[in-house]
């Protein structure tokens, strides 16, 4: 919960990351509430009153993702929607005349997406998701020990300096820093 609390504020990327992170961790325990209560008293050392609020945190994260029907696969309903207002952006910052060093960036990477794409068996993502699922299918191989091919990180590197730069821009916006004269059309 803190540590999601910070990286929702600083790097939508991260938090989305880590709240993928979360959800498996949360299906690894089965969604057992000992288990979980167990997990959070052994992972964090913390005085009691945040104690509390993070077990309640990864507990109520369980009966949402029970609820909503993710205990197997997929994400929480407010993460995709923030997936989705990230690639709402993307497709803004693209039609952006100030916006070239992202263009720029978007297109280094587009070939890496459509290829994953491909390698995912052509399932209909974002271009956003699919640099997500890249980079999340890539940190699980690399926590496994196994080995990962030097095309497959050049890949995750454009996907992450991708993602970055958007989760810039998305933290830019909602800090009243950047104004996109599309945001402007699509209110009219």
């Amino acid at each position: 919960m803190i540590v999601a609390e910070q990286k929702r504020k600083e790097n939508v990327a991260e938090y989305i990351l880590y709240m993928w992170q979360i959800e498996d961790t949360i299906r690894a325990l089965d969604f057992d509430d000992k288990k979980i209560i167990e997990y959070v008293n052994d992972g964090y050392r913390l005085e009691k009153s945040m104690m509390d609020k993070v077990l309640y945190w990864y507990l109520d994260l369980a009966d949402q993702m029970k609820k909503q029907g993710i205990t197997k696969t997929g994400h929480l309903q407010n993460i995709n929607e923030l997936m989705d207002e990230l690639q709402e952006l993307s497709g803004k910052l693209l039609r952006e005349p100030s916006q070239t060093l992202y263009s720029s960036v978007y297109f280094q990477t587009l070939p890496g997406i459509i290829q994953l794409r491909e390698l995912s068996g052509g399932e209909a993502m974002s271009e956003v998701e699919t640099c997500f699922v890249g980079i999340y299918g890539y940190l699980t191989l690399k926590a496994r020990g196994e080995e990962v091919t030097d095309a497959t990180t050049k890949a995750i590197k454009q996907f992450s300096t991708f993602l970055a730069m958007l989760a810039d821009k998305f933290r830019d916006i909602e800090e009243g820093k950047l104004t996109l004269s599309s945001n402007e059309e699509d209110e009219a």
